[in-house]
């Protein structure tokens, strides 16, 4: 018995000192909360370890510390998964190097041609602007041998192919989704014979801030299935301003359909959503042109893949001002003031805007909504128990440019302050209009003109929320 008291007195150190490693690998708590956990474990190492190892302890204190070592023992393996399930879940959050860019082979539904062998030496149309066709070019090559044809816009690459002037066109994912929503008749007038997937390197940038000191944030949310590194159109756009020394954060909605100049492009303005199309870079460039200011850090948010967590939480409580059928589900019924939704009901929620005269500005709060009540739920005390499962779920949801370094600080910070946060909320605004875009060529789409008051406004308060002193 002696001899199993020594190997539980082993394992309780080994314990000790491993627990002790990755709560400072983890690098989330404040030195001063380190410490109490540190001296707290160490006395009850101490303890156990003493009463085990002790020669004139009675066989019945022996048995009953060994059982206490025990419990103790199976206790601090469960710690060491959660410590490790949050550790990966913040090293899956932080940059990721490469981003998903995935393309279409495209031909028109009546032709015979159902694989990629089909096309051997024929032609095969794509768009001149795209920079990562030579890439998409040498997967395609390894397949069949092919004709190029160039084209300037997409609504001539697309028209050729579904009157059958070009066997097949190559299109970039979120392209083809774009497309699906402004022609009704793409899917039954074309079909997808092979997919290609492009990994491209991303360039980190260095970050300009510290979460110390203000900082803002762009949160972009994308409504896609799929990994989060995928090339997307941003459906949610949000400018996050947080000032750590007021306790202050400001947040500005921009609607998804803002009629803005993409960054580094000439001619025809687009929607804002469509900048997510050309990548991450793309979308932060071109929102800091409209407001004029820095941003230092991105996050992204898949919301089709935030609804698993959902489902873990058993459901949210939202509020919605009106009854109606999401158009993107129309058998469910969502009713006026608090439902609980389930995941599917939640997304279906987040996605409609046609039941609201304001359209897209309505379900950006709708989105916000949907993010405050998982925050609210997942701060209950009562998840604890499904602490891990959620942090598995999440895994893949999101998505920032901030080092891990920053995100534990901001963490810290938390910790240490428990900061009750001042959170404002404001929207750019502006009037809807039919307009050509930029990424549609001369085809008119249906855009929000941007109100300069609006933006000038909301300029003021970013400078008076970052320059704020205490």
């Amino acid at each position: 018995m002696r001899f199993v008291s020594k190997i539980l007195g082993v394992i309780l150190s080994i314990l000790f000192f491993v627990t002790m490693y990755m709560v400072y690998q983890l690098n989330i708590l404040p030195i001063k909360y380190f410490f109490i956990v540190g001296l707290f474990l160490l006395l009850i190492v101490f303890c156990l370890v003493f009463k085990l190892i002790r020669k004139k302890t009675s066989i019945f204190s022996r048995i009953f510390f060994m059982a206490i070592s025990i419990v103790f023992i199976i206790c601090n393996y469960f710690i060491l998964t959660y410590i490790n399930a949050t550790y990966d879940f913040m090293n899956s959050m932080v940059f990721n190097k490469f981003e998903t860019i995935t393309y279409r082979v495209i031909v028109n539904s009546n032709t015979n041609y159902k694989k990629i062998n089909d096309l051997n030496n024929l032609e095969i149309g794509y768009l001149k602007s795209d920079n990562n066709y030579k890439k998409l070019k040498l997967l395609m090559m390894k397949d069949i041998k092919y004709k190029e044809s160039k084209y300037k816009n997409i609504n001539s690459l697309l028209s050729d192919v579904k009157n059958q002037q070009i066997p097949g066109i190559v299109l970039e994912d979120s392209y083809y989704e774009l497309l699906k929503e402004e022609y009704t008749d793409l899917e039954a007038s074309t079909k997808i014979i092979k997919s290609y997937k492009l990994i491209v390197p991303k360039e980190k940038k260095a970050s300009s801030s510290s979460t110390r000191n203000p900082f803002i944030i762009y949160i972009s949310g994308i409504d896609t299935y799929g990994k989060i590194s995928s090339v997307s159109r941003s459906d949610v756009n949000i400018v996050a301003v947080v000032n750590p020394m007021t306790e202050k954060i400001l947040l500005v909605s921009i609607p998804r359909d803002y009629y803005v100049q993409l960054h580094g492009t000439s001619g025809n303005k687009d929607k804002l959503t469509h900048a997510g199309i050309y990548g991450i870079d793309m979308s932060v460039n071109t929102i800091k042109d409209l407001l004029d200011i820095d941003i230092d850090y991105y996050l992204r948010l898949n919301f089709s893949t935030l609804t698993k967590s959902i489902d873990l939480l058993d459901g949210i409580d939202v509020y919605s001002d009106r009854t109606f059928h999401p158009y993107t589900n129309s058998s469910i019924t969502i009713t006026e003031g608090i439902n609980h939704m389930n995941g599917e009901e939640a997304l279906a929620f987040a996605r409609e805007r046609h039941a609201y005269a304001t359209g897209d500005r309505h379900r950006g709060e709708n989105q916000q909504a949907i993010i405050t009540a998982v925050i609210k739920k997942m701060s209950s005390p009562t998840m604890i128990t499904k602490y891990k499962n959620l942090l598995e779920s999440l895994e893949g949801t999101f998505e920032t440019s901030m080092s891990y370094e920053d995100i534990s600080n901001l963490v810290k910070l938390q910790l240490d302050k428990e900061i009750d946060w001042n959170i404002e909320s404001i929207s750019l605004d502006g009037t809807g209009k039919m307009l050509p875009t930029y990424s549609m060529g001369n085809r008119n789409l249906y855009v929000m003109i941007p109100n300069e008051d609006t933006i000038k406004a909301a300029k003021k308060k970013i400078s008076q929320t970052l320059n704020e002193d205490k």
